[in-house]
């Protein structure tokens, strides 16, 4: 589903003009009734919303720590490749 790139103030503004509309034409019970199924909507979009940046965060500190650990090993091998050629160097059989 689209939404389309509006403000804020208009964006709750449209909803504060759908619920006028709504109180004219349901009666108090209606009304509740209604309100009360809206809120239900509204908790399960913002728990769903709410986990799912959760796990977005997770992912993304994952992948940072994946990141950090490759950068780890790639640093220790160049230092390890750079004491294999010193040693390589320094027991070449021309150099005794």
């Amino acid at each position: 589903m689209y939404f389309p790139s509006i403000d804020s103030f208009s964006f709750t503004g449209i909803a504060v003009i759908l619920g006028f509309f709504l109180t004219n034409e349901f009666s108090v019970n209606e009304q509740a009734a209604l309100g009360a199924w809206f809120n239900v909507i509204g908790d399960i979009l913002s728990s769903n919303a709410a986990w799912q940046a959760v796990l977005n965060e997770r992912f993304e500190d994952k992948e940072k720590d994946d990141e950090d650990s490759l950068t780890v090993i790639k640093e220790a091998l160049e230092k390890l490749k750079d004491k294999v050629e010193k040693w390589e160097k320094e027991n070449e059989p021309n150099n005794h």
